[in-house]
């Protein structure tokens, strides 16, 4: 195995960074919703964007999946993921770690491997990020790492130990075995990536 092949398994999560992540991605998903505004307690946010959406739902329990697993008690996330999986569609791993403002459009998501994304990602329904089946590396081994602003369209596959820069959109149906350097689109079986351009 290359040096790629094993990544150490991640930093587990404490209950006030759970918090802040959990508060950061309902930020993201209120701004679908015009009657909702910050001076508005947060639990009443919380609870009526859980029951407006779905996918809310899905990323609240990787949150508590991931908190569960820090904690030691991987069998209770572990079935918080499958419930989580059984409602919405969406199947998150317990080594992957995503940064706050995660906004999951619709279901049909799995992102699995030691994948790592950062802040303010949207994904699209139908879309796999995690191991490539011809990678020839041990299960836990990496996924992707993605960067900040990311966006992931719809049946789109990011696969295997490759980085997603910053601000890079990769589109509908797109393959992704390469890595896709910052403001770049990604798009096409297998993917190319072409730069974007940048507002004036």
């Amino acid at each position: 195995m290359g040096a790629e092949a094993v990544r150490p398994r991640p930093e587990p999560v404490d209950w006030a960074e759970t918090q802040r992540l959990i508060r950061a991605d309902l930020d993201v998903y209120a701004l679908w919703y015009p009657s909702l505004s910050a001076d508005q307690p947060l639990w009443w946010r919380l609870v009526y964007v859980l029951f407006r959406t779905e996918t809310f739902g899905a990323a609240l329990r990787y949150r508590l999946q991931i908190l569960l697993c820090s904690l030691g008690l991987r069998p209770l996330g572990t079935l918080l993921a499958s419930w989580s999986q059984s409602l919405s569609n969406v199947s998150i791993g317990h080594d992957v770690r995503i940064g706050g403002g995660l906004h999951l459009v619709h279901g049909f998501i799995v992102i699995n491997g030691r994948t790592t994304i950062g802040r303010n990602a949207t994904i699209a329904p139908f879309v796999s990020l995690g191991l490539s089946n011809s990678s020839r590396v041990a299960f836990g081994s990496p996924g992707p790492t993605l960067g900040d602003d990311v966006f992931i369209g719809s049946g789109a596959k990011v696969l295997g130990p490759l980085h997603i820069g910053d601000r890079s959109q990769i589109g509908a149906n797109a393959v992704v075995l390469e890595d896709v350097p910052a403001d770049h689109s990604a798009v096409g079986v297998p993917a190319r990536s072409f730069p974007r351009r940048r507002p004036a």
